[in-house]
């Protein structure tokens, strides 16, 4: 720091306590208790609420969520810490997320918004089709939508297991059905018998017919 001081006038910039400590942190021109400089500058966790602990190489290593910017241990990850199932938060320790009846975990955030009812979402329903209609994209076919619990959807998903691990989840579907023949291509004529007779699916369709729209439920607005 280049400069000489009264023991009593040099103080930590962030309690105004003097520094008698041999050791001391320094931020820019200001000197600070080793306490003070790591309750001021070492980030902590946001789910736990502790000091991130630094890996074997004595770095600070922690996980972000690259939207909310949410740090947290990269322990979290592995510990069972729940997430939002909506917007993929960890809980925190000091608040609880709601348990949905299929084992999904709501924020409160994302619960202020979500659509808990089938009959509720068609009037978000009929917005998406003015919006089409306004893009000259008008939907003829009047298509059920229905929200339906985790269950109905773990078809459709591979490895996906229950919990709280941060894997992808199936969120919606479409449903359409269709009818396959077998069509004969080309068979090969050896003296007079007919050889290599070989046939091929060919699916039958008029246009692509949607069964249905299935949407988790629990999702906000």
């Amino acid at each position: 720091m280049g400069a000489v001081w009264h023991p009593e006038c040099f103080r930590c910039h962030a309690c105004s306590q003097p520094i008698y400590d041999y050791e001391f942190s320094m931020s820019g021109n200001h000197p600070y208790h080793k306490t003070c400089y790591k309750e001021q500058f070492h980030p902590k966790c946001d789910v736990c609420k502790q000091f991130i602990p630094t890996n074997m190489n004595g770095l600070i290593e922690y996980r972000a969520h690259p939207f909310w910017v949410q740090k947290y241990c990269p322990s979290h990850e592995m510990d069972g810490t729940p997430r939002c199932c909506s917007c993929e938060r960890m809980e925190p320790r000091e608040s609880k997320y709601v348990l949905l009846d299929d084992g999904r975990k709501l924020c409160l955030e994302c619960l202020d918004s979500a659509v808990m009812d089938t009959n509720d979402c068609q009037p978000l329903y009929l917005e998406i089709q003015e919006f089409y209609e306004g893009l000259n994209m008008k939907v003829e076919q009047q298509v059920p939508l229905l929200l339906v619990e985790r269950q109905a959807l773990n078809e459709a998903m591979e490895g996906e297991k229950a919990g709280h691990h941060h894997l992808p989840e199936t969120r919606g579907l479409c449903l359409s059905e269709e009818q396959t023949v077998s069509t004969i291509l080309r068979p090969r004529m050896a003296g007079n018998k007919i050889m290599g007779m070989i046939t091929e699916p060919y699916r039958l369709t008029r246009r692509c017919e949607v069964t249905a729209i299935l949407i988790l439920y629990g999702l906000p607005r």
